[in-house]
């Protein structure tokens, strides 16, 4: 090799390789102390944007679990109204039967019927009072927008569209009113035994006198037990639906989250080894680059 002053080879290719180097090992602390393998978009841009996709995904999932955990907290909560009218029904249900045993006297009658009435008022007053939130779960008037004319609808996905819904039945959410339920109106232990009692428009049976009076008031108490059990019974079945899908989000985010994992995150492992491995050629590098600086002197000698 010549020996020249002006063109240093040696330290310009050394120099590169000390670059390249001190680049790798900034890059290396960078994907170490973030934890992240695509610190930059330059790291990697298609990984870039296939994993913004999948964290839009993922953030969408996050929601939707939350949104089934809502919608199983409103079902829970409208059970456990249906739960209490229902027990209030069963109780008037057992005191009518009581007293249309003829061993009661009128007094004795007008005392069960007096638990009759506060019973019945406690289901109206459920049935007023009863929310989620600051939302009506039971309508009077199911014409009106709401839950008894749409029932409850579920965003349950990450993405648009009906695939991604799943909806109570609105019937769940009509009148739990006494006379709703029964088809009853002005009940009243009391006036059974001597007139026929009075029913809603539209379910009145045949008017009827003496103790028949208490088994069509019995039988229409079964009837709003029958209407609260089917109720139950579709909250039951959309329950479950919202808890499998909240299995099928769970899983979901998980293989998600892990693919997002394989692009995004770093392997500190080999980052620390790449770390080392640059470190020592920085250091040789610069050892070395001070020598062939040096170089060029050796030309001195020969003057």
């Amino acid at each position: 090799m010549s020996v020249v002053i002006n063109t240093n080879v040696d330290s310009t290719k050394i120099q590169n390789i000390l670059a390249s180097s001190t680049d790798k090992l900034s890059q290396s602390m960078q994907r170490m102390s973030s934890g992240l393998k695509i610190v930059n978009a330059k790291d990697d841009a298609a990984g870039t944007v296939i994993s913004a996709r999948m964290k839009v995904q993922l953030n969408g999932n996050e929601i939707a679990q939350k949104n089934v955990q809502n919608g199983n907290a409103l079902l829970s909560t409208v059970e456990g109204n249906i739960d209490v009218i229902s027990e209030n029904v069963s109780r008037i249900r057992d005191l009518t039967l009581q007293a249309k045993n003829g061993t009661y006297s009128s007094e004795e009658i007008k005392a069960m019927d007096d638990e009759v009435q506060q019973r019945i008022a406690e289901i109206d007053r459920v049935h007023s009072s009863a929310k989620f939130s600051s939302l009506n779960l039971f309508s009077t008037d199911p014409t009106k927008a709401g839950l008894a004319k749409d029932g409850a609808t579920f965003q349950v996905g990450s993405d648009a569209g009906a695939n991604n819904t799943i909806t109570a039945d609105k019937s769940i959410f009509q009148s739990v009113q006494f006379s709703a339920i029964s088809g009853l109106k002005g009940f009243s232990l009391t006036s059974l035994a001597a007139t026929a009692p009075t029913f809603a428009e539209g379910k009145a049976p045949e008017n009827v006198t003496g103790d028949n009076n208490y088994d069509k008031a019995v039988r229409a108490l079964d009837n709003a037990i029958d209407n609260l059990s089917d109720r139950k019974s579709l909250i039951g079945s959309a329950g479950n639906r919202l808890d499998s899908a909240l299995s099928t989000l769970t899983t979901q985010y998980e293989n998600l989250s892990s693919s997002n994992s394989l692009i995004t995150d770093a392997d500190i492992a080999a980052e620390a080894s790449k770390f080392t491995q640059n470190q020592i050629l920085q250091q040789i590098s610069t050892s070395l680059l001070a020598q062939a600086n040096s170089a060029p002197s050796v030309a001195m000698s020969l003057v």
